[in-house]
């Protein structure tokens, strides 16, 4: 038998793998580690960006409780729903748009030490703090109701949701392993394309959703 539980890690891993998702610059850099070296190095460089999601995920939680204390004001929770509809809108149409091939600065990193590929992957995603709000959007989306948890449940939560990012990385990087000679890096534009689409298609959604509850 499912538990709530249980429904409620799957659902934070789903956070974590979809906020994980969209190709930026981290997401190019571990694909040309892959295509350039191995998997393993790819992986490395992805556990960093992962190192750097980790203290994204935990600002994002701490600051949930705090919003979703005030969710009890039907005027706010309307506030807060439609904000997080339009920013899973908005990184939809970002992914959509991005173009992964010119924000690539190519693979800089001449030692073969694990240490540089995973700080390099840390470095590049730590300066891109917006991820926040995309972690917010993903959470409330998910109606996972931290606000009420306990510390514990808050720590599950919190290596649950970090845990689907770090899959994200073993995924990717686990594919374009499979495919390395026929993978060009245009085709993270399809990748784009598609991940965008479900942002958008969940988004419109949500916001169904919304109206018909008014």
């Amino acid at each position: 038998m499912i538990t709530e539980s249980f429904i409620l890690l799957l659902k934070c891993m789903a956070v974590g793998f979809l906020a994980a998702a969209p190709t930026g610059p981290s997401g190019v850099l571990v694909i040309q580690r892959t295509l350039n070296r191995n998997r393993r190095r790819g992986f490395q460089t992805g556990l960093g960006v992962s190192i750097s999601d980790a203290i994204y995920i935990f600002i994002t939680i701490m600051c949930l409780s705090l919003v979703l204390g005030y969710l009890e004001n039907p005027t706010v929770a309307l506030v807060v729903e439609l904000v997080g509809c339009a920013l899973l809108l908005v990184f939809g149409f970002v992914t959509i748009r991005s173009n992964p091939l010119a924000k690539s600065k190519g693979d800089t990193v001449v030692k073969e030490s694990w240490w540089q590929f995973t700080l390099s992957g840390f470095l590049v995603a730590i300066v891109n703090p917006l991820v926040v709000f995309f972690y917010m959007g993903l959470f409330t989306f998910f109606s996972v109701p931290v606000d009420g948890f306990s510390l514990g449940m808050k720590a599950e939560t919190y290596l649950a949701t970090l845990a689907g990012d770090v899959c994200w990385w073993l995924t990717l990087t686990f594919l374009i392993n499979r495919i390395r000679n026929r993978f060009d890096l245009r085709g993270l534009w399809m990748i784009n394309r598609i991940l965008g689409t479900v942002l958008i298609v969940a988004a419109l959604g949500w916001l169904v959703m919304i109206l018909i509850k008014l």
